[in-house]
């Protein structure tokens, strides 16, 4: 494969105003040239951080210079999903950049800032071992190149198919699939408190017997991971991050499903899963009911699977034959539910928790 380098624009004396908050997911931060005019391909576009520059901006006085090269690489937060998804599509530009380039990430301000270490180590496992800069304040620049993003959020969870080469130029597949390996890759390792569904461990079980791996991606590296997913034939998916990861590196010859946590797979995800050559992954909706523990996150919903449904789905695919397959018992459930929760919490039906948190909204402000 040959690579496609490109000549990147270099901005001398740029700089970087953090701007106001506009709304809970809009600041108007911006990158500018030296007369304060907004530079092209600088636009932050994601779900919960857009950002949108008020016009000609005044050089900030006082503020850190950073000498030598920088590319402006986009945004970045704690989580490995986003980071996935939003952080890579603009890194393409590198191949045609020095190597001492430092990567320059906005983070959306918090008032606890977060650990990015995920950051770095999503990078050095794409083998990029750039300088690193991270910052929610005013810059200033000697040097400072912008890349068009070729994946992200901006596109809708797509990538171009430069991008797709690059991603594939970092992490080439050692093997074609085998399509006798399969892999199921679950979220019992994350914990009762995570986002789940009940009886996932009843689950791993019925899949061990159909000749599945049991795969906690969060007890491997991210190259570990890759390899992984590379080279297995069928993939299950509990409904997570490392979805995203897989969507990248997703291979012709490849059967993949995910089992839904939710009634509805985002869009984004639903476009990414869909977006390389070979098999799209099948999202697999057999949720019959959905509690909610007494905490804020959207992420933190606990599903009740279809168990039947699921093994005819599963079945249907190929992935599995289902011919002992075992619905667990109204007990497991209601045991697999409660786990987790602290003494005197209820779990909550989506109504209720609707209610809850809005108790806990007027409660904050009245605080």
């Amino acid at each position: 494969m040959t690579k496609q380098l490109a000549t990147m624009p270099a901005y001398r004396h740029a700089f970087l105003h953090p701007g106001e908050r506009i709304d809970r997911r809009t600041t108007s931060l911006g990158l500018y040239g030296p007369e304060g005019g907004v530079l092209p391909d600088t636009a932050i576009v994601t779900s919960s951080w857009t950002t949108r520059p008020q016009g000609l901006v005044a050089v900030p006085g006082g503020v850190p210079l950073l000498f030598g090269p920088a590319l402006f690489a986009g945004s970045v937060d704690k989580q490995f999903g986003f980071v996935l998804l939003n952080s890579l599509g603009r890194l393409w530009a590198l191949d045609g950049l020095p190597v001492q380039t430092t990567l320059v990430f906005a983070a959306k301000p918090q008032a606890k800032p977060p650990d990015h270490a995920i950051v770095a180590a999503i990078l050095r496992a794409l083998g990029l071992h750039h300088p690193i800069l991270i910052t929610e304040t005013a810059m200033r620049f000697e040097s400072l190149h912008t890349a068009e993003e070729r994946f992200g959020e901006c596109r809708g969870g797509t990538g171009t198919a430069q991008f797709y080469d690059w991603i594939d130029s970092r992490w080439p597949a050692p093997t074609k699939p085998d399509p006798e390996r399969k892999i199921y890759v679950t979220r019992t390792g994350l914990g009762p408190q995570a986002g789940r569904y009940a009886c996932e461990d009843h689950l791993e079980a019925l899949l061990q017997a159909e000749g599945y791996t049991i795969y906690r991606p969060e007890a491997h590296d991210i190259r570990h991971q890759v390899q992984t997913f590379q080279t297995a034939g069928k993939l299950i998916f509990a409904e997570g991050s490392a979805l995203h990861l897989f969507a990248l590196i997703r291979r012709p010859g490849q059967i993949s499903a995910v089992i839904q946590r939710r009634t509805a797979v985002p869009a984004v995800m639903s476009a990414q899963m869909a977006d390389r050559a070979g098999a799209a992954t099948v999202a697999i909706n057999v949720v019959s009911a959905e509690w909610w523990p007494p905490r804020r996150g959207d992420h933190l919903g606990l599903s009740v699977l279809d168990f039947p449904h699921l093994r005819d789905r599963l079945a249907d695919l190929g992935l599995i034959r289902g011919t002992n397959w075992i619905t667990p018992t109204e007990a497991q459930v209601q045991a697999s539910l409660a786990a987790g929760l602290a003494p005197g919490d209820t779990l909550m039906t989506t109504g209720q928790r609707a209610n809850w948190l809005k108790t806990q909204r007027e409660a904050r402000r009245k605080g």
